[in-house]
């Protein structure tokens, strides 16, 4: 029974600074090093309360490293 309370714990906590975490920084979010973030990349980001239709601009579908910056700044506001 103290194990089961003690995982409970552990998992908890570490949801718990998974949900914190800091968003990717553009070169980590970008996984494949195109120079751009997919979609896919976008959601493995870390950006919280984000559309990321509402960040591309120039609506090519993917964001660019100043589309990106500048999601990260307005959650620094």
């Amino acid at each position: 029974m103290k194990t089961t309370k003690l995982t409970l714990a552990i998992a908890a906590l570490l949801a718990s600074s998974l949900a914190f975490a800091a968003p990717l920084s553009f070169k980590k979010a970008d996984a494949n090093g195109d120079g751009s973030i997919d979609a896919a990349e976008f959601e493995a980001s870390g950006v919280k309360d984000k559309k990321m239709a509402s960040l591309d601009k120039d609506g090519d579908g993917k964001l660019s490293n100043k589309e990106y910056s500048a999601a990260l700044d307005e959650d620094c506001e």
